[in-house]
């Protein structure tokens, strides 16, 4: 029996692609153009043979989002990252929950020369490599002639973000949209899109952008959680997670114990939040078949950074989303803390990183 609870009501918004990979259908990107060797000119995909380096960067369509490689005050750059790109041109409209699940269309909307100073703009929402830092400044993206897409540096491996269970040839590119997904896909020969091999919507870091899921794939056991960064310059798995728990309510987790939990999915809304008063631009969708369990959220533009981030002392914030919850607080605690939960907050970063 299917039952499917979406928080609010119509409306068209949508997305060009399936965002955990399971519809097959994708309309692809206009490739960039890339030589055989590394440019600087703006594109939104790479190409087997070309290698993503230190100083180049992915730039989706419409400037939304760019993938690049990034540090903290230092001559390396050891991690490759998503973030926002601050540029005015970011505002988009999206169709339709059936086809946000579905696969169809990605709708293009008017285009905003105004843009909000946010905290957001300057912070990677997504890391590709947060548990294994490139040493050195010789760090690349490749996808070699299986599909494999790697991090590498120098001749060794960093990390396989994708690695193929047979071993053929394969023609794949790599293209990151304008929703902030990068999206790994099989070419035919005449270049259309065969299928998804993988996505970085499938597999979040410490933040939700609009479209990622939170909860689990029921078939395959696949889960979609967020991880908070150790500390404010290490992206490493920190102490705070938080997923749907295998319960229907969003659950923070500090050091395996329970810090928040959201409630039951009623009227629209996780009954401990205020996620319906996040206003006319967001829809919420919370979704429990025997596919799937999870939730989700979409926006109609993309001016304020729209993302929902755990932060490593366990507080949740939302830019857009009306969802910031905190435990730690000796003025105030989220309705939802658990009853055993410390009102004091943690003193030092010890508590964060497990030093």
């Amino acid at each position: 029996m299917k039952k499917r609870k979406d928080g609010t009501g119509g409306g068209r918004w949508s997305l060009e692609f399936d965002p955990v990979g399971v519809g097959g259908r994708f309309r692809g990107i206009p490739l960039g153009a890339w030589g055989s060797n590394p440019c600087y000119s703006e594109t939104d995909t790479l190409h087997q043979g070309q290698e993503l380096k230190d100083w180049d960067e992915l730039v989706s369509s419409n400037r939304v989002f760019c993938l690049k490689f990034f540090g903290f005050g230092t001559a390396v750059s050891p991690y490759l990252g998503i973030f926002y790109r601050n540029n005015p041109i970011r505002s988009l409209y999206l169709d339709d929950l059936k086809k946000l699940l579905g696969y169809n269309r990605f709708r293009y909307g008017y285009f905003s020369e105004t843009a909000s100073n946010d905290g957001f703009s300057n912070t990677a929402v997504w890391v590709a490599n947060r548990n294994n830092p490139i040493p050195d400044v010789y760090g690349r993206l490749i996808i070699d002639v299986n599909g494999k897409l790697s991090i590498l540096s120098g001749e060794d491996t960093v990390v396989d973000l994708f690695s193929p269970s047979q071993v053929v040839a394969r023609n794949a590119s790599v293209a990151l949209l304008d929703t902030g997904n990068l999206v790994l896909q099989e070419l035919h020969p005449n270049g259309s899109v065969k299928h998804v091999l993988w996505q970085s919507f499938d597999y979040p870091t410490d933040t939700l952008l609009p479209g990622m899921k939170l909860g689990i794939n029921l078939k395959t056991g696949h889960k979609w959680s967020l991880t908070a960064w150790q500390n404010n310059q290490m992206p490493a798995v920190g102490l705070c997670t938080l997923d749907l728990n295998g319960t229907g309510q969003m659950t923070i987790l500090r050091k395996g114990n329970i810090d928040w939990i959201s409630g039951p999915w009623k009227n629209g809304q996780f009954i401990n939040t205020h996620l319906q008063s996040s206003g006319p631009d967001v829809r919420l969708y919370y979704v429990s078949n025997e596919t799937e369990q999870s939730f989700t959220y979409l926006t109609r533009t993309y001016d304020s950074y729209p993302a929902l981030t755990i932060h490593q002392d366990g507080h949740l914030i939302g830019s857009i989303l009306n969802l910031n919850i905190y435990c730690f607080s000796s003025m105030y605690y989220s309705t939802g803390c658990a009853e055993d939960v410390s009102i004091q907050h943690p003193n030092n970063d010890h508590d964060y990183d497990g030093g």
